[in-house]
Order: structure tokens, then sequence, then C-alpha cells
């Protein structure tokens, strides 16, 4: 555990501790760049295959997941790493059995020194909209905290040749 203390929430660390509390079953994750005492409800948005744009989906909430690598992936392969080109490429799904994860080697080479924190939030404040999604329309302070780094990360991700 470190001793970096944020707002009203001790901070942890360890992967193994998320995968332990995800087997569970009764918390949601959410991974971010961004150390926050309480999440409130944003814009969700989804890239548009056929406008070819980042379009809104659904009303502002706070979007979880039940899988923690999901988290994980999302607070240290943050759109904020960009590859040498300056442009970001990442993607996650599922293959039907467990999650998927995408980037390109420039992302994940820049994301070498990448810090996120991961966030815990009981699932009965959350409403299913898929498998691998899970919603929340109100502001909600997280039961947990875990820092995470690059070392944490899926060691299933596919590396794609270049940004899409």
């Amino acid at each position: 555990m470190s001793t970096e203390e944020p707002i009203g929430n001790k901070i942890e660390q360890g992967k193994e501790a998320l995968i332990s509390i995800e087997k569970e079953g009764l918390y949601v994750f959410h991974g971010s760049i961004e150390l926050i005492e309480e999440l409130e409800p944003r814009q969700a948005k989804i890239w548009d295959k056929d406008k070819k744009e980042m379009t809104e989906h659904g009303e502002p909430s706070v979007v979880a997941t039940p899988f923690a690598e999901i988290a994980i992936f999302r607070a240290v392969i943050s759109n904020k790493i960009k590859a040498d080109d300056g442009k970001h490429y990442s993607a996650f799904g599922s293959d039907g059995e467990k999650p998927y994860f995408e980037t390109t080697p420039s992302v994940l080479k820049n994301a070498k020194n990448a810090v996120g924190y991961v966030y815990v939030f009981k699932k009965e404040d959350f409403t299913e909209l898929s498998p691998m999604e899970w919603r929340s329309n109100k502001k909600l302070k997280p039961v947990r905290t875990f820092k995470v780094h690059f070392e944490d990360l899926p060691e299933n991700i596919r590396v794609e040749p270049h940004s899409k």
C-alpha cells in the first residue's frame, strides 16, 4: 500500500487486489488519469465508424465496468497518451469470454511512465448497460482507490501497426 493520501480516501496499489475484488462480483471499476475524490456524471462518447467522429452515447453518467483490467487499461492507456505522430488509438472489447485490448506500438511505448487510478464502486449504485459497461446518473465517491502503472496493464494487449 502507498502512503500517498488523496482527499478523503487512502490510495492502494496492487493489480492482484483489484482482480480479487472483481471476483467478488459486488463492485465495478472506473479508470482515470486523474485523482478524483468524487466522480460526477459526464457525457460518454463513442467512435461512430460511419461519421468517422466521436458522438454522444446515452445520458451523462459515471461509466464503469465489472472488469478491473479494462479500468486499468483506460487509466494507463488514456487518450492523453499520444503516439509519436500526435494521434491516439486504443480500444477494448470482448471476444465473448474475456476482454481484449488494442493500441499502437508508439502509444504503448509512450505509456511506459504513465500513472493512473482505478476507482472501485458498489455495483448496486449502477445499472447494467451491457455486460462490459455499467452506468450511474449520480455523483459517487469510490469505496476504494488504486494507483496503477504500466506494469499493471493486461498481458493480452494486441499491438496494431498504426493508428486507425
